[in-house]
């Protein structure tokens, strides 16, 4: 009988730390993908206006031969824009991260759960 009840509180200790654990990261894990999916979004728009903005510059420079040289502005902007999308890029790698680490806490949850219910 004390073993059982030994047994029994080490799963209760274990899974009130799950709990706790779970109960402290998972909101962070959320917060971090919101703010993350918020970035991407913000990066996705100023990439877009980047590409209109350079399309109205070539535009002009074509039109007006008489302005100063816009082609040193242009290659700043593609630069730019591509460090851009190298931000997106690595705020997409984050983000998957952060989604299959909330997949993992979830599965682990449920895991332990299963675990408790049977035992």
């Amino acid at each position: 009988a004390v073993v059982s009840t030994q047994s029994t509180g080490t799963n209760s200790a274990e899974e009130e730390f799950s709990e706790g654990l779970l109960s402290v990261v998972k909101p962070a894990i959320e917060n971090v993908d919101t703010q993350v999916q918020s970035l991407r979004t913000t990066q996705a728009k100023l990439k877009d206006c980047i590409d209109n903005l350079s399309g109205d510059l070539n535009n002009i420079a074509d039109m007006q031969k008489d302005l100063p040289n816009l082609e040193h502005y242009v290659k700043k902007l593609m630069s730019i824009k591509r460090r851009v999308t190298t931000v997106n890029n690595v705020l997409t790698n984050v983000q998957d991260r952060v989604q299959m680490l909330q997949s993992r806490v979830s599965k682990e949850q449920t895991r332990k759960r299963t675990l408790l219910t049977a035992g």
